[in-house]
């Protein structure tokens, strides 16, 4: 068995609005289906292969494994499930670090490269599909979610 990185996950098909939120978090979250793992038997092996923790709706996968067991359906209660896990799972804002779409790494990029609202000073790029982001009203709706959990 892999050593477990408590700072890396493994999502289950069934969280992939709280997979979003994770990475605009900062961390790094592989999502099941985007890796080809499906049914049970394939998440667990991505899950120990990669020595991440397992985050999982499903009660006998958990079990099984020992992933953190999500029950909300909210993703307010589902991020503070992670906190509960004892995981140190901090949504503290910080800049942006991993696409939201497929979990790259976001370096900074000259806006004035980009297509990006004139307002916006800053913004970054992920240097594996190459999706531009910047701070807007989503960010600012994101926070709203972190402060409230």
């Amino acid at each position: 068995m892999t050593k477990i990185d408590t700072e890396r996950f493994v999502a289950d098909a069934m969280l992939g609005k709280l997979v979003t939120y994770m990475r605009m978090a900062g961390y790094d979250v592989l999502y099941a289906p985007d890796e080809d793992a499906v049914g049970d038997d394939e998440v667990a092996r991505l899950a120990d292969e990669t020595g991440r923790v397992l985050v999982t709706r499903d009660v006998e996968l958990s079990e099984q494994t020992g992933g953190v067991l999500i029950k909300s359906k909210q993703v307010e209660g589902k991020l503070q499930e992670l906190i509960d896990a004892g995981l140190s799972f901090d949504l503290t804002e910080t800049e942006p670090e991993r696409c939201s779409v497929c979990n790259g790494t976001l370096t900074e990029t000259d806006v004035s490269d980009e297509d990006v609202p004139d307002d916006i000073e800053r913004a970054w790029r992920c240097e594996d599909c190459g999706k531009v982001y910047w701070k807007g009203s989503h960010w600012d709706n994101v926070r709203r979610t972190f402060e409230s959990v």
